[in-house]
């Protein structure tokens, strides 16, 4: 983020869960929900300062934590957080 030519007003995360992937190649085909809470973890610090981050997390089986960390992110910059129902259009 330090490299953009302007500081960005709000940052838009439009995401199914949380990551599964870092900077580094990962190591396996699989990765666990510890590791994943971890790459969330590392991403936030990488976030500009004082910018809102708004996330939109589709629905996903699998990924109990994700609405938790993004929701708290989003309190945490005064973002948002939605997460739309399955059976929405």
């Amino acid at each position: 983020m330090d490299k953009l030519p302007l500081r960005p007003d709000n940052i838009f995360i439009i995401t199914d869960g949380l990551p599964t992937q870092g900077d580094k190649k990962p190591k396996g085909a699989t990765i666990s929900g510890a590791d994943r809470e971890k790459l969330f973890r590392e991403a936030v610090k990488k976030l500009p300062k004082g910018v809102p981050i708004n996330t939109i997390l589709a629905p996903m089986e699998g990924d109990p934590m994700a609405a938790a960390y993004y929701w708290q992110l989003a309190l945490g910059t005064q973002g948002s957080f939605i997460s739309p129902s399955k059976d929405w259009p």
